[in-house]
Order: C-alpha cells, then sequence, then structure tokens
C-alpha cells in the first residue's frame, strides 16, 4: 500500500482511465469525491454481467456495503484510488496509478503465463492491463483471479469496467470464499477443461497492496494450488505401467462385467434413506456393535478391508466396495463361506484383479470408475466419479443410490493415538508395516487437536472434501477419532442412529427387486459386441503403432539439423527459416494417432497412456519458459516427441497383446448359450 502523499506526474496510457470512472466530482461524500452518475452507470454494467455469469456471487455484492474502503481520485487525471483510512493509506500510488501497475507487473518478470493466478484484485487495473497487453505475449490461457475481502470487489465493481473480464469465458473470478473452501474450488477449477495441465506454466500475479492486506490469506491459496494441483494429477496416475494393471484386470474381468448386473440399476432406489459407509479406521473398534439390528432400517455398505470384521459380528453389509488393483485385495475376501455372503453383493471396480471374483462367492454388482477404458466397452452398468480409496467408493455408491444422510464410521485417515492403522481383526493386520513407510504429517482431528496421518490418507481426506462438497444432503461422520473432514457434522453414532435411523424399509428386497431387470439376453448381445469391439480396437492399435514409427522416422530425419539449431540459438539455419513447417511436418503422426482412432485412442488407450502424456504435455507447455526465441523453443519441443513417440508405441505393443489374450479368454469362457 502506499501512504498518502501528494505528487504531480502525467498521466501514462489510456487503459485504465477508459475502463474507470471519468470527470472526478467532488460531490458524493460516500465515494470519496468521485461523481454518482460515474459510480452508477459503471456499477450498473458491471453488475449485469455478474448476475449472467456470477449470479451467487451477485448476490453477494449487492447485500455488501463498502465501509472499510474509499474511491477516491488519484492525482493523475482523477483516476480512481482506493484508499484505507484504517491505515491512511491507498491501495496504488496516488501520483499515478498506472504506472504503479506496470512497474510491479515488470517487477515479477511474468514469462510463458499460461494460466495467471492474481492474488487480490484491487480496482482491477493489474488484471485488466495484463489481460490487454500482456496475456497474447505471455501465452497466456486462462485468468484467475482470487479476491479475499468482497468490499474491495464492490469497490472496483463501481470504478471499474469489469464487464469485459466478466464475460470471458477464460476469466474466472473466486471472491471472498472461507479458506476451508479454498482447495475443492481451485480443485474443480483445475480439473475443468484439463487446466491443471498448464500448472507448470502457471504464475502468480499480484499487487504489494495486496499481499500487505491479506497475506496469509494469499498465501493459502497458492498453497491449496499446489495440493489441488498434485492431487488431481495424483487422480490421473504416476505410472503408465501400473495404469495398463487396471486396464488388463478389466480385460480379464469382461465375462464379469457382461454377465453381472450395474449399479445403474440402483440409481436413487434409496431416495431418502439412511445409509452407512463403514471402513476399516482403527476407531471401528469403538462403535462397530451398534451397526447389530440395522440391517432393515440402513443401508449398510461395507469396504472390503471390514468385511470380515462384519461377519464376524454376524453383522451383513448389503454391499462391498473394492477397487485396488494389488493382490492383497484377495486376502481381504477369500476364506468366506458362501452362506455368509449370499446377500451381500460384492460392488466391485472392474480394474480389480480376476483373483477377487473367483475368491467372492457372493453375488456381484458391478460399479465403473470414470474412466474411459469403461465408456470404450459400450456396456452401460453405471460410472460414478470415484476418488482413491474403497472408503471414497462406498460414500459415492451410497450417494448415487439416494441415501441421506450417509453417516461414516471407522474412517480415521489417521493413526489412532496409540498408533494403530486399522481396527481389529483386518485381515493385513492393526499395524500395517507399509502405512508407517509413508511420510507423516499433522492435522485436524475430528475432537478439534492436532491427529497424525499419513501423505496417502490425507489425498483420501482431500478427495472425501470434494466427495462431501458435491453431495447434496448431510454427511455425519460419527467415526468417534480420526481426522477431520470438511464438510461433516461431527456426532457420536449413537446419537445419529437415535436421530436419523428409525424406519424399517428392507434395503436388501429393494436392492434384488431392482437388479431383477437384468436379463440374460441383453448380456449375450454384449457378449458379440465387446468381441467385435476388440477386433476393431486391435486393428487401430497397430496403426497408431506404425504412425509411431513414422514419427521416429521423421525425427531422424530432422534431429542433427534440430540439435545444430538448439547449440546455436543466433545461428540463421535453414532449418529456422522453414521451422513450423518441421513442426506441422513432425508432429502430423501424433494428430494422426489422437484425431483418426479418436474412439481407440482417447477411450481405450488414453488411460494407460494418461500419467505419461500429461506430465509430457505439461513440460511442453512449459519450454517456451527456458527459450527467447520461439522459434528455438519449438525446435526443443520436436527434440523432446521422440520420447513421445517411443513410450506411446511401446505402451500400444503391450496393449495388442492384452487385447489378444482377452480375446482368446472370451472365446475360452463363451456361455453355452451365445452363438458365435
Amino acid at each position: 500500500m502506499k501512504k498518502s502523499k501528494k505528487k504531480n506526474k502525467k498521466k501514462n496510457q489510456n487503459y485504465v482511465k477508459n475502463n474507470a470512472t471519468q470527470g472526478a466530482q467532488s460531490s458524493a461524500p460516500y465515494t470519496g469525491g468521485i461523481s454518482f452518475n460515474s459510480v452508477q452507470v459503471i456499477y450498473q454494467r458491471n453488475m449485469q454481467a455478474l448476475q449472467q455469469h456470477y449470479p451467487d456471487l451477485a448476490r453477494r455484492v449487492s447485500t455488501t456495503h463498502v465501509t472499510n474502503y474509499r474511491i477516491v481520485p488519484s492525482s493523475s487525471g482523477g483516476i480512481p484510488n482506493l484508499y484505507i483510512p484504517a491505515n491512511n493509506a491507498f491501495y496504488y500510488d496516488q501520483a499515478g496509478p498506472v504506472q504503479d501497475v506496470q512497474a510491479q507487473l515488470e517487477a515479477l518478470k511474468l514469462k510463458n503465463t499460461r494460466l495467471a493466478v492474481f492474488l487480490g484484485l484491487g480496482l482491477g487495473y493489474q488484471t485488466l492491463h495484463f489481460a490487454q497487453n500482456m496475456a497474447k505475449e505471455q501465452n497466456t490461457n486462462y485468468l484467475l483471479v482470487i479476491e479475499k475481502d468482497l468490499e474491495i470487489f464492490k469497490a472496483a465493481l463501481k470504478s471499474t469496467n469489469l464487464v469485459p473480464l466478466l464475460e470471458n469465458p477464460r476469466a474466472n473470478f473466486m471472491v471472498a470464499l472461507p479458506e476451508e473452501s479454498l482447495y475443492v474450488e481451485i480443485r474443480n477449477y483445475l480439473a475443468e477443461n484439463s487446466r491443471f495441465m498448464l500448472l507448470k506454466a502457471t504464475k502468480p500475479v499480484y499487487h504489494l497492496s495486496a499481499l500487505k492486506l491479506h497475506k496469509d490469506y494469499y498465501l493459502n491459496a497458492l498453497k491449496q494450488l499446489r495440493e489441488s494441483g498434485a492431487h488431481q494429477l495424483l487422480h490421473f496416475g504416476n505410472d503408465p505401467h501400473d495404469s495398463l494393471i487396471g486396464v488388463e484386470n478389466m480385460l480379464e474381468n469382461l465375462n464379469e462385467i457382461i454377465f453381472n448386473p450395474g449399479i445403474n440399476l440402483l440409481f436413487n432406489k434409496f431416495q431418502g434413506k439412511p445409509g452407512i459407509v463403514v471402513a476399516t479406521g482403527p476407531s471401528l473398534n469403538k462403535n462397530k456393535h451398534l451397526l447389530k439390528g440395522l440391517e432393515d432400517k440402513a443401508l449398510i455398505i461395507s469396504v472390503d478391508a471390514s468385511l470380515k470384521i462384519l461377519l464376524k459380528m454376524g453383522v451383513k453389509p448389503h454391499l462391498v466396495t473394492s477397487l485396488e488393483r494389488v493382490p492383497a485385495v484377495v486376502k481381504l475376501i477369500e476364506g468366506i463361506n458362501k452362506e455368509e455372503v449370499e446377500d451381500i453383493y460384492l460392488a466391485a471396480c472392474p480394474v480389480v484383479r480376476n483373483e477377487v471374483y473367483q475368491a467372492y462367492p457372493g453375488p456381484r454388482i458391478i460399479v465403473y470408475r470414470n474412466f474411459d477404458h469403461f465408456k470404450w466397452l459400450g456396456i452401460d452398468r453405471g460410472i460414478l466419479n470415484i476418488q482413491l480409496s474403497a472408503g471414497n467408493m462406498a460414500f459415492k455408491v451410497a450417494q448415487a443410490l439416494g441415501c441421506d444422510p450417509i453417516i461414516l464410521i471407522g474412517q480415521d485417515l489417521a493413526f489412532s493415538k496409540d498408533g494403530y492403522t486399522h481396527a481389529k481383526g483386518t485381515a493385513l493386520g492393526e499395524k500395517q508395516d507399509n502405512v508407517y513407510k509413508i511420510k507423516t504429517l499433522n492435522i485436524m482431528g475430528n475432537d478439534g487437536q492436532p491427529i497424525l496421518t499419513t501423505e496417502t490418507w490425507y489425498s483420501f481426506l482431500k478427495a472425501y472434501e470434494l466427495d462431501v462438497a458435491g453431495y447434496n444432503g448431510t454427511c455425519i461422520n460419527s467415526t468417534e477419532g480420526g481426522a477431520y473432514i470438511q464438510g461433516t457434522k461431527i456426532m457420536p453414532f449413537q446419537e445419529a442412529i437415535e436421530q436419523y435411523i428409525k424406519d424399517t424399509f428392507d434395503p436388501l428386497s429393494c436392492i434384488k427387486n431392482s437388479i431383477a431387470s437384468f436379463t440374460t439376453a441383453e448380456a449375450e448381445r454384449d457378449f458379440l459386441n465387446v468381441k467385435e469391439l476388440i477386433e476393431k480396437t486391435s486393428a487401430d492399435m497397430e496403426s497408431v503403432i506404425d504412425n509411431c514409427k513414422q514419427g521416429l522416422q521423421l525425427y531422424e530425419h530432422y534431429k542433427e539439423e534440430l540439435f545444430g539449431l538448439l547449440a546455436d540459438p543466433g545461428k540463421n539455419t535453414p532449418l529456422k527459416e522453414k521451422i513450423h513447417k518441421v513442426h506441422a511436418q513432425m508432429l502430423q503422426p501424433k494428430y494422426n494417432c489422437i484425431k483418426q482412432y479418436h474412439q481407440t485412442f482417447q477411450l481405450f488407450f488414453m488411460h494407460i497412456l494418461q500419467s505419461f502424456n500429461i506430465k509430457f504435455e505439461m513440460e511442453m507447455l512449459a519450454v517456451p519458459e527456458k527459450h527467447d526465441d520461439k522459434d528455438i523453443a519449438t525446435a526443443d519441443i520436436l527434440i523432446r516427441h521422440k520420447e513421445w513417440y517411443s513410450v506411446v508405441a511401446d505402451l500400444a505393443r503391450i496393449c495388442l497383446d492384452a487385447l489378444q489374450k482377452a480375446k482368446e479368454s472370451l472365446e475360452e469362457k463363451v456361455p453355452a448359450q451365445v452363438s458365435c
């Protein structure tokens, strides 16, 4: 902030003056000297745009009064400035707001700012100047404005024409959000239009006055940006070979998918009925006994690790969720008698190992995670936006089925006070060695005190925050220990039972009646369609491999010139003069893979490729920051595409083998009633 003082400088440029109130007068005291008419006109236009594009924010603005700030004319031609009476200071340099904004932007030394995150709006001058004069040069795709103070935002609406920003689909405003809401809002923002791909070319843009006013808030916003970005990337995996396991498992589970009903048959069948999600945190020991007698009064959904604990107590959940692709999941299921689970449905995502299905003697319901390879199949079984754990999955199942409230027990997501990782009776043990090897951190517990968690559990917790934020019902956390999940209502399980679980409604009969519409004839048609799909996909994958070979051949043809250009950027080589033509030629095989074989490449193959592809494309977006010459940056990008063609070709060959095995397996397991 600039301390109040008088200076005389000439105006520089017109970009602020053209967007701010003009002809400052000394009449209306509530604006500190800006004319009533000019304020009203600009405010009305801004509010019209705000109501159209940010209706909730417009409602909040309309009930807000600017009492802590005053809009005053600067000494440089009356361009509005923001005066802060509490500090006797101005937001911008009173002698020249325009020059002040320009100087502060220059001091940031921005380069290749694909996503510009504005920490504070002020009166909007910095954001307007960036959008009008710097965005093209910075290769900017999106602007995100985070303003902590609703009064400052309203002052900006009263003094500056923000309509071009408010109406711009590439600009977004997050205004006066509670700090606890920042993670969810930013995470959702990054997920939309795959903006997280720009993270390596994301820069904070700020005026020092914003940091002086609300430094802690904006530093926390940056922290949430980093965390939400990291978790968004984690959602897509970090190893293509790990993703490959999930697709290979899906192909091995084709018979399970085809000949079992889907969770979509149960959507909204439990509208307004209570649901209980039973996880396996150590606090489950405290209240698991209260589940007895609730089987006819609530839909009980257990994670796979809790199933044996409940069966030992004589409690039968209605659904059991399973998500992990690792062999250890089999231990959670094996050894159970058919009679114990004849009315318990394994609601697994078919990326689990086929051995899990073989080990489970009870009925199944198929639950898809929101992965494109399930869309590739063309067999509708119901897709849910499942996050990272079987607990997250159980919550999303309860939500999709219409449960309200959803009550959580055993969802600790933290160590117990005495260092246990899981509840007693867990198949893999109460103190699981692999958990202690993970980096730890302290977070707030359900009792308001710090509690120790791991980075993995913390990512599950943040995923829960997303899930709860998108749930319209009441989520009650009756874990009676563990980490606090933002958005949940803390309540002892006994109290939750007394308040919410009263009526009998027979959940098991509801499930059986709902899935009765699943027919064998439908499954037989799906079986034949999948066989044809595998043949078509195999042919497409061979074409993808051929295109990658072409890309590698083009790389070999141009690599000497490309490396020469990179080694001597100042040299005016023939390649430099035709670099854009070479760029189009070398990347054409890549575009062929993506566009000509879209269904195969995007729906089947991309899930496997995405962890590599996301990181690769993020690196490519960041390359221009390393070079002053755009042509040199282009050459660098082309050189790096050797890796893209090599990795894609290798993964495509592995997928081709997996498809062939799936075809052979289908033919071996073809039911007698299906005619080939």
